[in-house]
């Protein structure tokens, strides 16, 4: 089968590794990797666009002529900015369409999936389910993200590096944490783009390694940290987010911040570790940075639970099936 995936097509994107999966189940895939241009997102063509949203639907046009010159049979969507004319006009082709959403609440923009004619759309949030489905005419599922064993594999030994990894971007609620964390003693390695400026100046800045990591190298550097340090927007209510699949998988020991879903996807204590408060967190940081052999174990079960239960292959099969 031939299928479209819009958005996030650079490697260690969202995109590429739901291409990478349906690659692996046989499928042949066409990638379209943005919904707008760079010269689109301008600050005086995003002030058109919000005054005249038939010219998102104009400019988005040679996505629908990829797709059909290729002629796609199912497209997974991942770009909420994707206008629902466009998924009008795929299925009008004939096409199945499905919207995957790997964002946190806060960041659901116009709601788009709502009003476009998909066959199904999957957040990875109980809560995002359980209020958007009790409206919506359209199908909407709980689907949590996922890990890339292609990429995110356990390589050498683990826990051999002193100090919990942090990956990401920094805002508000995470920076304060991570500060009370710092004057704890707790050693840490932060990955990640500059701090934003608007932050303003903070301790953490001497801990930053001064660059993001990707690909193998996110996954080395996650399995060689004595834990990977799972910190959460609170705009994520009840799910959870990609770096907890991405550093099971690579085989670290995770400590996560709990949320709802969390032991539904890894056995507490045997397979992650989490915390509900600030005690809790250090607790659990001075356990992992003390027993090297505790981190390898948690490393070991984890990388196994994910690459069985929670890959990308597995994720996708889940979408497949729900549309033909």
């Amino acid at each position: 089968m031939r299928v479209g995936v819009i958005g996030g097509a650079n490697p260690d994107e969202f995109g590429a590794h739901i291409a990478d999966a349906l690659r692996q189940l046989g499928h042949a895939v066409t990638p379209v990797a943005n919904a707008f241009p760079r010269g689109m997102m301008s600050r005086p063509l995003l002030l058109a666009r919000a005054a005249l949203p038939t010219l998102d639907e104009r400019a988005q046009d040679r996505i629908f002529r990829i797709l059909a010159d290729t002629d796609c049979e199912v497209v997974i969507n991942i770009d909420l900015r994707i206008a629902p004319g466009i998924v009008a006009k795929l299925r009008a082709r004939g096409m199945r369409v499905a919207f995957w959403f790997p964002d946190a609440l806060v960041n659901i923009g116009r709601q788009y999936m709502l009003l476009a004619p998909y066959n199904a759309v999957f957040l990875k949030d109980r809560h995002m389910v359980a209020r958007m489905g009790a409206f919506s005419l359209t199908p909407i599922y709980y689907l949590p993200e996922a890990c890339n064993p292609l990429i995110h594999r356990a390589v050498g030994p683990a826990a051999t590096d002193p100090y919990l990894v942090i990956a990401g971007s920094m805002y508000p609620s995470r920076v304060r944490l991570l500060e009370r964390l710092a004057a704890k003693g707790i050693p840490m390695a932060i990955y990640g783009g500059a701090f934003p400026r608007w932050i303003g100046p903070t301790p953490l800045m001497a801990l930053h390694r001064g660059r993001p990591v990707f690909g193998a190298e996110k996954a080395a550097v996650f399995r060689s940290a004595a834990a990977v340090l799972n910190t959460l927007h609170p705009a994520e209510v009840e799910g959870m987010n990609a770096r907890l699949f991405e550093a099971t998988g690579s085989g670290a020991a995770v400590l996560s911040e709990f949320r709802p879903a969390l032991p539904e996807l890894f056995v507490p204590d045997e397979e992650v570790l989490a915390f509900r408060d600030f005690d809790e967190l250090v607790s659990q940081a001075e356990r992992l940075l003390a027993d090297h052999a505790l981190a390898a174990r948690l490393g070991d079960a984890a990388t196994a639970r994910a690459h069985r239960d929670h890959t990308y292959e597995r994720r996708v099969a889940a979408i497949l099936g729900k549309l033909t």
